[in-house]
């Protein structure tokens, strides 16, 4: 029973990180528009794109009960935190306040983190940690 929550979870922050990527896209799309900065040169939309690439793929390990994805959890959660953080003082948000805004930045940000704190629980409090042994 705890396994099939335990795999909703994942699946539920799967869906949170793909709208919040399809909401940073807008953003850099929108803001490319905006200013004569080149998007190949941003430091900040390249570091979150190798962030989320590695993301899913600990994502699918943990899905899967792999060791690896139990290893890299805490690090990218830790690293998605610090990358936010300094990429807003690099290169604070210009972003029109509408409605996708405040359902990301309200409603699914916040319970993306509630989803990695469940999952970072789970893993390390409960009997799914007995689950990750690579065989």
């Amino acid at each position: 029973m705890i396994e099939r929550y335990f795999k909703n979870i994942i699946l539920l922050k799967l869906a949170f990180l793909i709208l919040i990527i399809i909401w940073g896209g807008t953003i850099q799309i929108s803001n490319s528009e905006n200013s004569v900065s080149n998007n190949f040169t941003d430091l900040g939309g390249v570091l979150f794109t190798m962030f989320s690439a590695l993301y899913l793929v600990t994502c699918y390990q943990l899905y899967k009960f792999k060791t690896l994805g139990k290893k890299l959890l805490v690090p990218l959660v830790l690293l998605f935190i610090v990358l936010g953080f300094v990429t807003e003082l690099m290169n604070p948000m210009q972003v029109e306040k509408d409605l996708f805004f405040l359902l990301i930045f309200y409603i699914v940000s916040p319970l993306f983190f509630v989803a990695q704190g469940l999952v970072v629980g789970m893993i390390y409090f409960s009997s799914i940690n007995e689950k990750f042994t690579d065989k």
